[in-house]
């Protein structure tokens, strides 16, 4: 393992290399510094007891929220998007309700929780992913009313069903993509006493917040839709910052307002 300087002085490289390409709209490049920050994050919190204290200081425990709707096409994909992308990057998310005039609670925005750098990875990640696969689904609209027609003989479903089954497939590829990128790294390295210190950390920063479970629920889709997005979702390169077809083709919180709810 390369020593911590080094480690250090990547992770520093990184970050300022995404910051650079996120102010002048470069979304691939953007997109591989973040790529390449979550993997020198496992090496970073693996090397915890040799980090000096200011780079401590630096990376603490952070909380940042953002809306509950999605700038394009809502839906359960989206909560489902954001629980994805902060396991894989060792954050947490938490669902905020807000009590409305009427006395009931309705859900107003996530909250994602973990360390400075992971949180910002993940929302950066959140954001580039979600544009990426709402575009993606559209553009392929037409192949998919063909592919309904032709090969399976069905009439194919409206552009915002097919969206919704579209985009839940995506952020299931997405997930076993993640999942094998997992377990290659873990016969790199070993990474669970850093999933064990990142929870600890996480759970020290939210102990005094009362945290429910939130309800899960189960949402129909369509097979053909959501298997063209998963094929998306599992082949999408984030490292470059494109869809690799194209390459192919061109807790209640103490308060009377706020309910904190554990995804």
């Amino acid at each position: 393992m390369e020593n911590r300087e080094r480690i250090l002085e990547k992770l520093r490289k990184m970050m300022c290399l995404k910051e650079s390409a996120q102010s002048i709209g470069n979304e691939g490049e953007a997109a591989a510094a973040a790529a390449a920050i979550t993997r020198l994050l496992i090496t970073y919190n693996l090397s915890e007891t040799d980090i000096p204290t200011e780079e401590r200081i630096e990376n603490p425990i952070v909380a940042e929220e953002i809306p509950f709707r999605p700038e394009v096409s809502s839906g359960e994909w989206y909560s489902s998007l954001i629980s994805v992308v902060c396991h894989y990057n060792m954050c947490r998310l938490l669902i905020i309700s807000t009590r409305k005039e009427n006395g009931r609670l309705s859900r107003d925005k996530f909250q994602i929780v973990g360390r400075k750098k992971n949180v910002e990875v993940v929302l950066f990640l959140v954001s580039f992913l979600s544009s990426k696969f709402y575009q993606i689904g559209k553009r392929e609209y037409p192949a998919y009313k063909e592919e309904c027609q032709l090969r399976h003989g069905c009439a194919p479903k409206s552009l915002a069903m097919y969206m919704r089954s579209y985009l839940c497939g995506c952020v299931s590829g997405l997930n076993d993509k993640f999942l094998s990128e997992k377990r290659q790294l873990q016969l790199e390295c070993d990474i669970t006493a850093l999933a064990v210190s990142s929870k600890a950390e996480i759970d020290e920063f939210l102990k005094d917040v009362k945290i429910s479970k939130s309800r899960e629920s189960k949402q129909s889709v369509d097979s053909i839709s959501a298997g063209r997005g998963y094929k998306t979702g599992r082949n999408i390169e984030i490292n470059k910052g494109v869809y690799a077809g194209d390459i192919k083709e061109n807790k209640k919180i103490g308060g009377l307002n706020n309910e904190y709810i554990r995804f």
